[in-house]
């Protein structure tokens, strides 16, 4: 059964990434933060065993190419279409599957705790048995109302036309829109992105915790040595 998985990516360049959360914490450290990202979910996945799954990085331009070509070898790199959002990822999933994908997922590149394991998860939601008729489906909700990952097995459904996107209401429409067309939507474990600095401070209080605990496993194995010596 082919895969296919598409990240849609771009350039950790400043005030090309994450502009909303440059003008809270500045344009230079908000693409620091999203280069952060970036790179821990392509380097995880293209060091993963997803088996017979085809690797995309779908970018914003086309001048972003070259960037990713050379230093991702595991990944296919295509330029996304020109339109809105929803026209973008329609033409992502209609060319995925003109090259034979049976299953496809489409991800963002900027949530810290999206892994390989996770998208592993989604391609096993689209491989489990529907009712004759309805089309599998998964759905990773983000915690602002959107979603964070979407994904359907061929021929898939048309879930991206008339959404407000960038908005609370996204995940709900399209939910909506999957009920209609038949397409039985699994769904992920919601996370969050960083796009605005409350979601920043939230992230880097999640890092110190996991530090703050690091150290201190480290030092009772140490103090157990010590005892046992």
């Amino acid at each position: 059964m082919k895969r296919h998985l598409i990240i849609y990516a771009r350039r950790p360049l400043a005030r090309y990434v994450k502009t909303r959360l440059g003008a809270e914490i500045g344009d230079e450290e908000a693409a620091g933060v999203y280069g952060r990202l970036l790179y821990t979910l392509l380097c995880d996945v293209a060091c993963a065993d997803l088996p017979d799954t085809t690797l995309e990085i779908a970018v914003a331009a086309p001048e972003d190419v070259a960037y990713f070509r050379d230093a991702f070898p595991e990944f296919t790199v295509h330029p996304q279409t020109v339109g809105d959002l929803g026209e973008r990822i329609s033409a992502s999933f209609a060319l995925a599957y003109s090259e034979g994908a049976a299953s496809v997922v489409l991800t963002g590149s900027d949530i810290p705790e999206l892994t390989a394991a996770v998208i592993q998860e989604a391609f096993s939601a689209l491989e489990r048995r529907c009712a004759p008729g309805v089309t599998p489906g998964v759905i990773g909700p983000a915690a602002d109302g959107g979603y964070y990952l979407i994904g359907m097995y061929a021929p898939g459904a048309p879930l991206f036309r008339g959404i407000a996107w960038s908005t609370s209401r996204v995940l709900a429409q399209t939910e909506a829109l999957a009920r209609s067309h038949q397409v039985a939507l699994a769904s992920l474990p919601e996370l969050a992105d960083v796009d605005v600095g409350a979601d920043y401070k939230r992230w880097r209080a999640t890092i110190e915790r996991s530090r703050a605990h690091s150290s201190g496993a480290a030092f009772r194995a140490a103090d157990a040595q010590r005892d046992d010596a």
